[in-house]
């Protein structure tokens, strides 16, 4: 029915990032997680004397707020070291779902597989058991996005 195409580039997982990471798990620290390694860390100090296992177990937190505080970097740095990145994709949307074919990976969504969709100033986030995927109205027609959110029900 359409068939998209468009280029996997900085930009584009830039966007995808910025636009589905508020509907990720990701999207808040591990408050229970910082709360337990600095706890953890005050008690291997304070009452086993052990100044070295704490001194450990601090450098853990610290990293995992690192690892919070630069998350977009460091995807955006992952998905530009893949195979993918430079790759054209060519995106087939159909009465049946979404194929997207790129050289290094193919995928078929059907429409019965989103669980959630949520329209974004940018695209729409789809929801599956086994992900997101993130489409980007500036690399498909507008009757395509219009298309999909009408098979979503958004």
């Amino acid at each position: 029915m359409f068939t998209e195409k468009f280029t996997l580039d900085k930009n584009y997982f830039t966007e995808c990032f910025e636009e589905s990471v508020a509907f990720s798990d990701k999207a808040k620290p591990k408050y229970p997680l910082l709360v337990f390694l600095i706890l953890l860390s005050g008690l291997a100090w304070f009452v086993l004397e052990k100044p070295y296992v704490a001194s450990f177990i601090a450098l853990v937190a610290l990293l995992e707020v690192v690892a919070f505080v630069y998350r977009k970097p460091w995807w955006i740095t992952r998905q530009m070291l893949s195979r993918a990145s430079g790759s054209l994709v060519t995106l087939q949307i159909d009465e049946r779902g979404i194929s997207a074919v790129n050289p290094y990976k193919q995928y078929q969504l059907t429409w019965q597989d989103v669980q959630q969709a949520h329209k974004t100033n940018k695209g729409v986030v789809l929801k599956t058991k086994h992900g997101m995927q993130y489409i980007s109205k500036a690399v498909i027609s507008p009757e395509s996005f219009d298309y999909i959110l009408e098979q979503t029900k958004i």
